[in-house]
């Protein structure tokens, strides 16, 4: 191998074995000409990625870390479907720092400068965050189905809702796991690819097909079926218990707006995420050819997702709002308005 190849590390839709050992000047097809070297992309195009990359870096960090903050800080927040959703702030973290950047160097430097080592590990968190989202907001859709059809039922305790984030981890994890062990670098530009069981094709597309149903389309599937039925008690249940009118009417309007903000984010998840899936098992299904603009478009939209939901709190949210408020000027900030936003 000339020593000017380095190491390379390609996302799992971009490139196949059979590709490599038929082609060893072109190792993935994807930019015009089989032109692979740093030198022959073009410039505005980097720099465009870069710019567009960081925003989605910044927006994410600030975002989730604030929204960690906030639940945890605000003792009136604490509850099961805030523990979940610091966990969604997590896995939206993970996503950030260990999918988006190697994505990014990756394209830029056309070489992978992180090791052997990192090029399983880093496979395995960018799936496993990925799957960590999704199995949350079942676990939250979940919980309001239970809360709202069941309300005299004793809520989920906190540690039954960490012993469920342990199963939601470890689910994601052996999910993931395939990911992970089926890598390994080839000495033809030190490629570091999938490299599946024979027949590699049928294994990877079988796979990209049992993701896409089991942790995509199953769990939007639970969810939305748990949603429409809370939505559909929420809305026509009259008032029960010793309560006056006024106090009813305030109860089911935080109801109604929690539900809303948990319902848009999934719809924010599922958006963004449709067009990269579709993509990948278009490309296993070998329906249609890899595309490098294509790729990037779609991954970025998705990578994305991690940005949209400190938003969507903070708008629906009145604790984020004032917490939010109480960063940039804690001297105006009356801390006793922090419970009079939407409580989860």
């Amino acid at each position: 191998v000339n020593e000017q190849y380095s190491h390379i590390c390609v996302p799992l839709v971009q490139v196949r074995e059979d590709s490599v050992e038929g082609n060893r000047d072109c190792v993935y097809n994807l930019f015009p000409h089989c032109k692979y070297e740093a030198a022959s992309q073009n410039s505005t195009t980097k720099t465009l990625l870069i710019i567009a990359y960081s925003v989605i870096i910044i927006i994410s960090l600030f975002g989730n870390i604030v929204v960690c903050h906030v639940v945890i800080k605000n003792k009136k927040m604490h509850s099961v479907t805030s523990l979940f959703i610091i966990n969604l702030a997590v896995a939206d973290l993970m996503i950030t720092l260990l999918n988006t950047p190697f994505t990014l160097a990756r394209f830029v430097n056309s070489t992978w400068v992180f090791g052997k080592t990192m090029c399983h590990v880093s496979r395995f968190t960018q799936y496993c965050s990925v799957h960590v989202s999704v199995l949350t907001l079942v676990a939250i859709a979940l919980d309001r189905h239970q809360i709202v059809m069941h309300p005299m039922r004793q809520r989920i305790s906190m540690f039954r809702g960490m012993i469920g984030i342990v199963v939601i981890w470890v689910m994601a994890s052996c999910f993931s796991l395939p990911h992970a062990i089926y890598q390994k670098l080839l000495k033809v530009r030190m490629v570091c690819l999938p490299s599946f069981p024979q027949p590699s094709d049928v294994f990877w597309k079988y796979l990209d097909l049992a993701t896409f149903f089991l942790l995509y389309l199953l769990p939007l599937s639970i969810i939305s079926i748990a949603y429409i039925i809370v939505a559909k008690k929420l809305w026509m249940r009259n008032a029960i218990g010793d309560v006056t009118l006024a106090q009813y009417v305030a109860h089911r309007q935080r109801k109604k707006m929690t539900l809303k903000m948990l319902m848009l984010v999934v719809a924010v998840f599922a958006i963004c995420w449709f067009p990269l899936n579709c993509y990948v098992i278009l490309v296993s299904s070998q329906a249609i050819n890899t595309n490098n603009a294509i790729y990037f478009t779609f991954h970025w939209f998705a990578m994305s997702s991690t940005c949209y939901n400190p938003f969507i709190y903070c708008w629906l949210n009145g604790s984020f709002r004032t917490e939010l408020k109480s960063l940039s000027c804690p001297d105006q900030v009356n801390s006793g308005i922090l419970g009079q936003g939407v409580s989860c």
